[in-house]
Formats: C-alpha cells, sequence, structure tokens
C-alpha cells in the first residue's frame, strides 16, 4: 500500500556512485545542522527565524462560510468541526501507546526533533530519487499543527525542527503527547481524539478498544486515505500497520495482536456537533480544501469558499428523491448533476429515507455496480471503431461462457430477437447481444474508452464488463455521460469555483479550463442518436422530460442496485438507488421490482423537469461531418457460446457506407445518400471524423483465462474474476 506521496526528484537518474556521495554530504549538512541548532537554541537556525515567544498558536480558529454558485450562504465550516479537548489522564492509554508506536517510537528517547531519523530520510530521499515525507517527530507535527501549517520548503522545515527543540525543552513528554492527541485531524472535520472517537464510534476517548485505538492512531498520517467510512480496506490495513508496530514496539502480546486484526471495524458513526443541511456535501468540499490548503489553514478558518451548486437545482435534486422515495424503509438514493459545458457540479444529493444524520456521501464515495448503464461505453467503442449501431446487427440469444467459467448471460424476460440491430438491442438493454460485442471489441478496450470518458475507479477488464459489473460511483457516471452531452470533450468534475482567504487573497485555480477532446464529436453525436431511444421507446421511457434528452437504465444482478445516466444538452446527472450497507435485493419497494427504468428514471425525470422548468427546450446539435462506416465481422457476432466463435473474423466482401448527417434546422436532420464501394480482403480502416481518425482493427478476442467478474457484496468491494453461474438482469 502507498503509505507516503512521492514526487519524482532531480537524482532518479544519477549513477549509485554519485547519490552515495551525495548522501555523505547531506549527512554532514544534517549533523551541522544539529550542532548549529544546539549552538542557536533561541534564535536564527541557519538564517531561518526560530522563536517560539514571537508565534501564536492558531487555536480552533473563525468560522468558514460556503456559498452557492447563486449567492446563497448554505454552509458554515468551523462552528461544526468537532473539538473537544479532554486531559491525557482521559484519553485511553492504547491510543497512546498506538500512537507513539506507529507516529514516533523515539518518542521518550528524543527531543523534539529525532535526527536520526531525519537523517535516515535524508539517505533515503537522495538513494530513491524522490523527496518522501518523513522523518517527523510528534513534537513537529504538533509545532506543524500549532504554529506553521503545512507549507513544505526545506526553510520551513529547518523552523519546524527547531521550534520542536525549543517547545521539548520547556514542555514534559506528557503535554506534548496531550496537546498533539488534542489538535491532530482525524479526518470528518474531527480534530483531537476525543471528537474522533465520537466520530467514528459513538464514544469517549477514555473508552477505546485496542482495534479502535489502532485504528484512530493510524489516521492522522492521511485522514482522507484511511478514512474507514470511505474505504474500510485501507482502513483495515492501516490498522494492521499500527498494531505491528504496538507489537514491535512492546505494548501488546501476540495474542492481542491477533484477536485484535480479525477484528471488524464496529464503526458506529455519530451525528456532527451540529447538523447543517447538505452536510455530505460540506465533508466533500472540506476534505478537498484539506487537500490543498492543509488541515491548519482550513481549521483557522476565515475562509469564504464559493462553491458550483446551483441552490434551486440542488433542493429539487433532493426534492426528486424524497417524493419518489417517501417511506422510512425505502431504499437509499444520489444524484450528481454536472454541467457538461464547464464540469461544475450544480446538484449531489445523497438521501437515505430514515436516516437524516447519515454521513456517508453515497454520490461520492458509494461504489457500486453500474449495471447495464455501463453499456455506453461499449456502444461509444463499437462506433469508434465503425460500427455502425443502426445496421449492424449481432444475436439476441443466451450466451455461454468459456470451458474455463461457463457463465450463461440472458435477459431478464428471456425473450430474444434474433439478429438485432444494436441500437435496438440499446434500447432493450440486451445483455446477450452486449456480451457479444464485447468480446468482439476487447473488454480492455472497453475499459480504456470508460477511462477516458470519466471513470477513475479501476476496472477489471472482463467479458461481462459492459453489463456493469465493476463498482463506481455517481459522480464518475455523471461525469461520463456529461462527456457525451458535451459532444466528446471530457472535463473534470469541481465542486469549488474559488476561495477568498481572511487578508483578501482569491484562489481561482479550482474551476477547470477547457477539457480534451476523448472521443470524435460525431461519434458522440451518434451515441446520443442511440440512445435517444432508450427514453423514447426503450427501458427509459419514464425518464421522459418532455424535451429532448438521452439515456440509459442500469440493473444488477439480484436488483440490488438500480441506476438511470443520461443528460440533455443542458445538464447530465446520474441517479443511483440501493441500500448503502449492504447488496440488499430490492424485490419489493412499493409493490415492484426497483429496475432502472422505474424509480432510477422517476427521480432523473422529475429532477430535470424541474431544474430546467422556464428554459426553452434544446435540441441536440448534430456533426456536419461524414461517418464512414465499415462492414463489421467479428468472431462472436453470431456465436452461441465461446466455443462456438469462429478462429478468427473473416470478411469475403467489405462494404463501407457512409452516412451523412446534414443540419437543416435545430436538431432537424436528414440523411444523405448511401455510397457503396465494394473490396475484397480484410476490413477498411475506422471511420474517419473532422476531429479525429480511428484506424485500429478489431482485436482478437480475449483469452479464456480472463473471466467475468462476480457480484459485489459491499460497497466498496472491487469485482473479482468471476461470473454469476447465470447473469440476466438488464435494463
Amino acid at each position: 500500500m502507498k503509505r507516503w506521496r512521492t514526487w519524482t526528484g532531480p537524482l532518479a537518474g544519477w549513477p549509485r556512485w554519485r547519490k552515495r556521495v551525495v548522501s555523505v554530504v547531506v549527512l554532514v549538512c544534517a549533523l551541522a545542522g544539529g550542532v548549529a541548532l544546539e549552538i542557536h537554541r533561541d534564535g536564527a537556525y541557519f538564517f531561518v527565524s526560530c522563536n517560539i515567544d514571537r508565534l501564536t498558536p492558531h487555536g480552533p480558529g473563525h468560522s468558514s462560510y460556503l456559498y452557492s454558485a447563486d449567492g446563497v450562504r448554505f454552509a458554515t465550516l468551523g462552528a461544526p468541526v468537532v473539538h473537544t479537548a479532554v486531559p491525557l489522564d482521559r484519553i485511553d492509554p492504547k491510543l497512546q501507546q498506538a500512537t507513539v508506536a506507529v507516529e514516533d517510537r523515539r518518542f521518550y528517547h528524543e527531543g523534539g526533533t529525532d535526527w536520526i531519523a531525519v537523517l535516515r530520510a535524508a539517505v533515503a530521499d537522495v538513494t530513491s530519487g524522490s523527496l518522501a515525507q518523513g522523518g517527523s517527530t510528534l513534537t513537529q507535527q504538533l509545532v506543524r499543527n500549532l504554529y506553521l501549517g503545512d507549507q513544505r520548503t526545506l526553510g520551513r522545515k529547518l523552523q519546524e525542527g527547531c521550534l520542536a527543540d525549543q517547545l521539548a525543552r520547556r514542555w514534559s513528554k506528557g503535554r506534548v503527547l496531550d496537546a498533539y492527541l488534542n489538535t491532530v485531524f482525524y479526518g470528518q472535520q474531527a480534530y483531537g481524539v476525543q471528537a474522533a472517537a465520537e466520530t467514528y464510534f459513538s464514544r469517549p476517548a477514555r473508552r477505546l478498544t485496542l482495534p479502535q485505538a489502532a485504528l484512530l492512531a493510524g489516521l492522522p498520517q492521511a485522514p482522507t486515505l484511511y478514512d474507514p467510512l470511505r474505504d474500510p480496506r485501507d482502513a483495515l490495513a492501516r490498522r494492521s500497520e499500527v498494531l505491528k508496530a504496538m507489537v514491535a514496539n512492546g505494548n501488546i502480546s501476540q495474542a492481542a495482536y491477533r484477536r485484535a486484526l480479525h477484528a471488524p471495524l464496529g464503526l458506529r458513526p455519530g451525528p456532527i456537533a451540529k447538523q447543517q443541511p447538505e452536510s455530505f456535501f460540506v465533508n466533500y468540499v472540506y476534505e478537498q480544501l484539506v487537500g490543498r490548503y492543509g488541515a491548519a489553514t482550513v481549521r483557522q478558518g476565515g475562509l469564504a469558499v464559493h462553491t458550483t451548486l446551483d441552490w434551486r437545482w440542488q433542493q429539487e435534486a433532493e426534492r426528486a428523491i424524497r417524493t419518489t422515495l417517501d417511506r422510512p424503509t425505502d431504499p437509499a438514493s444520489a444524484l450528481v448533476a454536472i454541467d457538461p459545458a464547464t464540469g461544475a457540479v450544480k446538484a449531489m444529493a445523497s438521501i437515505v429515507p430514515g436516516k437524516p444524520n447519515y454521513q456517508f456521501n453515497l454520490a461520492v464515495q458509494g461504489l457500486r455496480q453500474a449495471g447495464s448503464s455501463f453499456k455506453l461505453f461499449v456502444l461509444t467503442d463499437a462506433i469508434e471503431r465503425g460500427i455502425d449501431p443502426f445496421t449492424t446487427t449481432y444475436l439476441s440469444a443466451p450466451f455461454r461462457g468459456p470451458s474455463t467459467n461457463p457463465y450463461l448471460i440472458q435477459t431478464d424476460t428471456h425473450t430474444y430477437t434474433g439478429k438485432t440491430p444494436i441500437d435496438q438491442a440499446t434500447a432493450q438493454s440486451d445483455n446477450t447481444v452486449f456480451v457479444r460485442l464485447t468480446l468482439d471489441l476487447g473488454d480492455a478496450s472497453v475499459a480504456a474508452t470508460a477511462h477516458r470518458m470519466g471513470v477513475v475507479s479501476p476496472l477489471a477488464a472482463v467479458d461481462t464488463i459492459g453489463l456493469g459489473v465493476n463498482p463506481v460511483s455517481p459522480i464518475e457516471m455523471a461525469s461520463a455521460y456529461a462527456t457525451v452531452a458535451a459532444r466528446g470533450v471530457y472535463r473534470k468534475p469541481y465542486a469549488v469555483s474559488s476561495v477568498t482567504f481572511p487578508d483578501g487573497r482569491t484562489d481561482r485555480s479550482w474551476r477547470t479550463h477547457g477539457g480534451k477532446q476523448v472521443i470524435p464529436a460525431a461519434v458522440a453525436d451518434e451515441v446520443t442518436r442511440v440512445l435517444q431511444e432508450v427514453i423514447a421507446h426503450g427501458t427509459g421511457t419514464a425518464a421522459d422530460p418532455g424535451r429532448p434528452a438521452a439515456g440509459k437504465t442500469g440493473t444488477t444482478e439480484s436488483l440490488a442496485d438500480a441506476w438511470f445516466d443520461g443528460y440533455t444538452p443542458n445538464i447530465a446527472a446520474a441517479v443511483w438507488v440501493g441500500y448503502p450497507q449492504a447488496r440488499v435485493s430490492m424485490k419489493n419497494v412499493h409493490g415492484i421490482q426497483v429496475f432502472g427504468g422505474t424509480f432510477p428514471a422517476r427521480i432523473w425525470r422529475t429532477f430535470v423537469t424541474e431544474a430546467l422548468r422556464g428554459l426553452p427546450p434544446t435540441r441536440f446539435l448534430q456533426d456536419v461531418s461524414t461517418l464512414h462506416w465499415r462492414r463489421w465481422c467479428g468472431r462472436f457476432q453470431y456465436a452461441r457460446s465461446y466455443a462456438d466463435a469462429g478462429a478468427s473474423a473473416r470478411c469475403t466482401q467489405t462494404t463501407t457506407r457512409t452516412r451523412s448527417v446534414k443540419t437543416t434546422a435545430p436538431g432537424t436532420t436528414t440523411s444523405g445518400t448511401t455510397v457503396r464501394a465494394t473490396t475484397t480482403g480484410t476490413p477498411p480502416p475506422a471511420p474517419t471524423t473532422q476531429q479525429a481518425t480511428t484506424e485500429q482493427a478489431p482485436p482478437p478476442a480475449p483469452p479464456p483465462t480472463t473471466t467475468a467478474a462476480a457480484t459485489t457484496e459491499t460497497t466498496t468491494t472491487a469485482p473479482t474474476t468471476t461470473t454469476p453461474a447465470t447473469t440476466t438482469t438488464g435494463g
């Protein structure tokens, strides 16, 4: 696991002997620094100001305020921050031991600066050719929290060491540890161990179990990375490291270590001290602020944080969910809306019926299987390869996987349509067509397309990737569909537009400038034409907002997750519905089974209709360039099973079909004449557009050793590499 953030250093390409010479120089300089520090105890250290009496502790700071894009002040940072100082004798000794063991095991035997650790880190920096963050004692970290902030420069590091030694001479070890445990940031807006214990376990810091103490002790190093509410696996791994450090330090026995190692996280998230609207969004912004400016700067407060939220859209998003899922036992829902033209997050709702204080941000942190909404990327990849979705047919029939993994792909209705055009298969969300198409395109190619378009989660490249077996978040899916709405231009989502500091400075560097053309505009336009059919007469008719719109439904195996992801020219939005704590089948919600075309589509329609109320309908633009199609011959195109596929895809006669798309009026197109050119041999190059040319031939089918992913069992568990015996859910 990556424990340290690293940057490539200037010595990465140097020979080893030269690095050793520089290491010696570093050691000599560091020793000289130590001598200088002892000589200039209360003055300058290598010309760096070092006088702790002239510095004032940051303290809890002032309130910061969050504003929507339309000027509404909707939340406060600072006042709601959980911070309750407690004396050391009211902090569980196990937590004290765990903190010292993992952060500074020489704490009781050093001064303020552990020069052995500093020298070790310096040598490691030089020999590895990188600059690592390491070597700081608890006292140095306390100085950083109280006085200096998180700026990382050589001068600041020297000042930090000097001040730490001064503080160590004035304060006892107990007082240093007490101050550290009461000021360090543990994530989730919790400063100090008492706040952390209440935030994660709903109990005071004096009553912690060994597993709980180890978990909390591991958080300060990287509170966001190891956040147990967000990434349980990383949190468990970090807890294991802390327990190992306690064994090495002689704090616990091997038996106690083994018991704690296998203990569950046992989280019982407590309510934030003062609940406020959009608290999950506040936490999301808070973590971004800490990541950019450091915990000390954010805690000091006085910031005016201008977000991208449209306050009316935000209220409509929450209202759409609450009026659709209005019973306490209903599943949860998350909605993210993005402006395709900018990447700005305009609305972010995360609601669990019956749990108004639920803090987990399902819209960003919830990773769930996307179901058939992931077919977007198979469709895009196919069109980009030159496959005409309106004339190219694939077999709609049950499909059996390879002998090494004989999964069976079926439709949810167990009805099939034989040779079916891809656009019709998309509208009806036919799994059997899309698994065959994925095998012909190559699963790795589909994964690469998804990543280009906005998915950032790791993806297992497996046969059924197009059926949405990989866990992703709503914000990722909204971003990907926004890429199509923006006619192939990807813009990274952002939620903060600017931050104004107490001294009047304003940081406007948050906004994404420009974008990247990741798929040709003509390809994106063709994808939109196909996805409009889903709403017009396919599985997504319930999402029809009464204006031009395109989208895709998604439902996972056993009805545990349901999605509708779609867009208009003005807005892209993803809606997820499901139970957050486990994969619970939604077979009877309000008396019906939950598919993507039911509650998710209704929520999407309600939100989009109200958000765009008062705006005239906008038609999708059409590219005036020409798409050149190839005649497609796939190994699995008409295969009944994996074993039935041909050894290779061969075409004895190839026809290039050209469909001109001309704009005659806003949103109205006429098809040009079809030009046929008959040749023999291999297929011609993929389609060319005014934006890009794709010449990639279809890759060979993946070897049978690559198998499909299984249904995940938790919100954050990555898929394994085996498929359920039968996959039937489609839209």
